[in-house]
């Protein structure tokens, strides 16, 4: 299936397109992601539940590690008391395993792992794996022996999905850049002071290189020069190494923004909105918690035919293939609860069971529907891969307003470069100073020189907002442009 890729460096994020239609949305974390790596602190430790809190910034929320994440607990099998593994002021190498919530902090692991393109290297396993989607056994067995090869003393490797036909040399310089990685890990961590992230995996580019990157790319686009260029040098380098064709490579110049030339803003905001509307005038409602996310699937205004019964089974899967979907493009998690129309007989409900399993195979984070319960609704689970969207952009949107507050409380106080240098962590910062006509309101574009943080502030007001610049081409910056 022919696929393209759209980067915006400016945002972090970046979105995968097939069949002209928004697949799957990645996005950049500024704090806490999955993978990241602390030198942090135990704070404190809960023999009642065999778990202990680690302290991993000082402004931020501590994170959560159990007793079966500590990696030397699983040799020493006797120990059944987390207080006998750590103590209090302990410091800790540790990983991120799944984000944060809105209530929750993340949770963490000491046994570290670092995904490459092709590998992955555990440097506290002494093992070699081979990922379960490798079905032809001659390819497993000749990873299996390269791996006893190159693998690194007493650390552990894992063949990704990935390595599947690929040539021996590029998995050797896929292993070579992760040990790398790992020895500056480990010199960073002598130099570094407890709470200190360690690692982060920041660069959308690479991210995108690594994980969403395929054969079946045809073309990449991206809004940064500096990134064309980054972009191009792997590209390069694995066609080189792998001898085949690279994808169209094209530099995004236009004024109006990348996002909404490919209608990437549209996408979300369509994603955050809780109603979805199907062809026939039916509709479903998806409502988020932290516990479980319930979808509801209504009749609407679609026209009872005389064969109702087929409508409905139409309408359910329609509303089956919407909802796979949407579980995709919102990274939806956890246990999920869906309420389609009734059906009288059993043969129709094994029919849409049946669809709706078709449609979910295509996802990566292997949803699993659980049951039918006796109540009509389906029951399934989804693996959680990063936040949500919902609790990405409105995190965010709440995080910046807080610190807007910190920065500015009225215009007559007037903008000091100083204040907004020291509350947003940047180096430096240029003003880009514009009016409308038809508003008597002013905005000025704060960025970074690294174009790493991009804020909008918005005056004059009662009090002066500061809006990240996705959510201002979204949604303010289509009145006033």
């Amino acid at each position: 299936m022919i696929k393209k890729i759209i980067i915006s460096r400016l945002n972090n994020i970046a979105a995968i397109i097939q069949q002209n239609k928004v697949q799957e949305l990645i996005v950049i974390n500024e704090i806490y992601q999955i993978n990241d790596i602390y030198l942090g602190s135990v704070q404190k430790v809960f023999t009642a539940i065999n778990a202990a809190f680690i302290k991993l910034n000082k402004n931020e929320k501590s994170g959560f590690i159990h007793t079966s994440d500590i990696k030397y607990n699983r040799k020493l099998r006797y120990i059944y008391s987390i207080a006998n593994s750590i103590t209090v002021n302990q410091i800790l190498l540790v990983q991120i395993l799944k984000e944060p919530t809105e209530h929750k902090g993340p949770r963490l692991t000491t046994n570290i792992h670092l995904t490459g393109q092709y590998l992955i290297l555990m440097p506290f396993n002494n093992i070699i794996s081979i990922a379960n989607k490798i079905y032809d056994e001659n390819e497993r067995s000749y990873l299996r022996s390269l791996g006893v090869l190159i693998k690194p003393s007493m650390m552990g490797l894992l063949f990704k999905e990935s390595s599947n036909g690929i040539r021996e040399e590029a998995l050797i310089e896929d292993l070579r850049n992760l040990r790398k990685q790992w020895n500056f890990i480990l010199k960073a961590t002598v130099y570094q002071k407890s709470p200190a992230l360690i690692y982060k995996d920041k660069d959308i580019i690479t991210k995108i290189i690594r994980d969403s990157y395929e054969k079946n790319t045809t073309q990449i686009i991206i809004d940064s020069k500096y990134g064309f260029k980054q972009l191009r040098y792997h590209l390069y380098r694995n066609q080189k190494i792998h001898q085949v064709r690279i994808p169209k490579l094209q530099l995004y110049q236009q004024q109006q923004c990348i996002l909404e030339k490919f209608k990437i803003n549209n996408t979300i905001i369509r994603a955050l909105n809780p109603k979805v509307e199907l062809a026939p005038g039916a509709y479903i409602f998806i409502e988020s918690s932290e516990a479980l996310t319930i979808i509801d699937v209504n009749s609407g205004s679609f026209n009872q035919s005389k064969n109702s019964k087929e409508t409905i089974l139409r309408t359910n899967c329609l509303a089956a293939s919407e909802i796979a979907y949407q579980l995709k493009i919102r990274n939806i998690n956890g246990v999920i609860i869906v309420d389609f129309i009734d059906m009288k007989t059993y043969k129709d409900q094994l029919k849409l069971l049946e669809h709706f399993h078709k449609v979910l195979k295509m996802d990566n984070a292997r949803p699993h529907i659980v049951q039918l319960s006796e109540l009509g609704l389906v029951e399934l689970t989804r693996r959680r891969r990063g936040r949500s969207l919902l609790e990405l952009f409105y995190n965010r949107k709440d995080n910046l307003f807080s610190k807007s507050k910190k920065v500015i409380s009225k215009i007559n106080d007037g903008l000091s470069e100083k204040n907004i240098i020291k509350n947003f962590n940047v180096n430096s910062i240029f003003f880009k100073k514009q009016f409308t006509k038809n508003l008597n309101l002013k905005h000025t574009i704060i960025q970074s020189t690294s174009k790493e943080i991009l804020y909008i502030i918005l005056f004059p007001l009662p009090n002066s907002l500061i809006i990240p610049i996705y959510l201002y081409y979204s949604t303010i910056g289509k009145i006033i442009d």
